[in-house]
């Protein structure tokens, strides 16, 4: 069963060198329960997209195909329709936390908006922001609720984003980038929680990353994306083992410790250019 279901979904951006096409015609689903890796370069499409499906690309975004949850489509849905979808039953985790957290608010504070606004409408008694930061693995969490985000580390901070996402209790979780600004021993400890909460509450995860590494800890299956399309998806073993498009393999042989090549060995050539978009397939030039 699905949780999420794109189709045909384009995403285009109306600049003043004209339209930039980052997402082109793209089919994905996002199975119930499981931790879908997206992958990929910059600039490959992969935030676009799922910025799209939530209605949070911007005012110059042209959006087209069809993003289907729970029998409705989001695309084209209003932004009060979608704040119903929003943080409620689809959450998303950024990069940065430092720029989604509120410097002068407590986490406390925080917390409890998080939930005063996402148990609305919902059934069961709403968790307490001391029994979020507890799920999220923050020892002392009675202390930390009085802190504010400066005083706390980066991991500290990304667990409580994810704590505030959690808040809803969502069907799906969306983490673009969510270690990259980690160090590798806190990251593992991130990626950890992320498996550990999809597993605990049958949550669909979307792990958005550049790096092979990431996805290879906790995914079921990945999709490759380059210059706006899905180039291969399959479940991870399968698709680290048996890679079959040549970006894939590209991507492969330029990952430190990668097994296939005794030193790291770049892809040649270029990303197209957004404004004239391939015909055929975007990578057969390189």
């Amino acid at each position: 069963m699905a949780s999420l279901t794109i189709e045909d979904l384009t995403v285009a951006f109306d600049t003043a060198s004209g339209l930039a096409h980052a997402v082109q015609g793209v089919d994905l689903a996002v199975r119930q329960g499981e931790i879908l890796g997206i992958v990929g370069e910059s600039g490959s499409g992969k935030s676009a997209l799922f910025l799209a499906v939530l209605g949070l690309a911007g005012p110059r975004a042209l959006v087209g195909g069809r993003a289907r949850f729970d029998g409705g489509d989001l695309i084209g849905l209003s932004d009060r329709a979608l704040s119903a979808v929003r943080g409620r039953r689809i959450a998303m985790v950024f990069q940065d936390p430092a720029s989604s957290l509120n410097p002068v608010l407590t986490i406390g504070r925080q917390l409890e908006e998080a939930i005063r606004l996402n148990r609305r409408d919902k059934a069961g008694p709403a968790p307490t922001p001391a029994a979020l930061l507890a799920e999220v693995g923050i020892a002392d969490a009675a202390g930390k609720l009085r802190q504010y985000p400066h005083e706390l580390s980066g991991g500290q901070n990304q667990r409580v984003m994810i704590a505030m996402m959690l808040a809803g209790d969502p069907e799906l979780l969306i983490a673009d980038e969510p270690t990259t600004a980690l160090d590798v021993t806190v990251q593992a400890q991130i990626l950890a929680l992320l498996r550990r909460v999809s597993r605990a509450r049958g949550m669909s995860v979307v792990l958005i990353s550049h790096d092979l590494g990431v996805v290879a800890r906790i995914c079921d299956r990945v999709a490759v994306m380059y210059a706006g399309r899905i180039v291969e998806c399959g479940p991870l073993f399968e698709l680290f083992d048996r890679p079959r498009h040549p970006y894939t393999l590209g991507l492969m042989a330029a990952r430190p410790g990668s097994a296939r090549t005794e030193r790291l060995l770049p892809i040649e050539g270029s990303v197209p250019s957004p404004f004239a978009p391939a015909a055929g397939c975007a990578f057969a030039p390189r």
